[in-house]
């Protein structure tokens, strides 16, 4: 039986668990992501810090052993005419912990922060990443769009998103 999750806010200090996770989900999954290992190796970890900082970004750990075992964040548009929005990024559960309800846990964090501060929350996934449409449909986005041709494999295969948003004022 699988332990529960323990969700917190990541804070700075959480920068290198947070950035090893990412690392994991676009090396482990390169079709459900439009990010390569390379794009975020680069970056260093005072930027990986500020962007914790900036964002609302919620970790998953296990309650036995401490280990962060999921991620899903929040950034807020600074544009006055762009106010009303956030983008939800990077939801990732590590595959030993689907189904756990680590997901949920992490999503009802992200949905609570901007409810109340915010009219819409936008995200893309992979068109063919149906596990994730499902989950996201589940928690009431819609999806209102397909970016063809978003991202480009190394295969040369290309990778669709689906645009989908939540809206609180509906």
């Amino acid at each position: 039986m699988r332990t529960q999750a323990i969700c917190r806010r990541l804070n700075g200090s959480d920068a290198g668990c947070f950035q090893a996770l990412r690392l994991e989900s676009f090396t482990l999954e390169p079709r459900a992501f439009r990010f390569a290992p390379e794009d975020e190796a680069h970056i260093a970890a005072d930027a990986v810090a500020a962007r914790i900082q900036r964002d609302f970004v919620i970790g998953a750990f296990n309650a036995e052993d401490s280990q962060i075992i999921g991620v899903g964040g929040l950034a807020w548009s600074d544009g006055v005419k762009t106010r009303h929005k956030a983008l939800l990024y990077g939801m990732y559960v590590k595959a030993a912990e689907r189904g756990s309800g680590a997901a949920d846990a992490i999503m009802k964090r992200l949905i609570d922060e901007a409810r109340g501060s915010v009219e819409i929350v936008t995200l893309t996934v992979v068109s063919t990443n149906f596990r994730a449409l499902r989950f996201y449909e589940r928690w009431g986005f819609r999806a209102y769009g397909v970016e063809e041709r978003s991202a480009k494999n190394g295969d040369g295969d290309y990778l669709d998103e689906t645009l989908m948003a939540l809206r609180f004022n509906e």
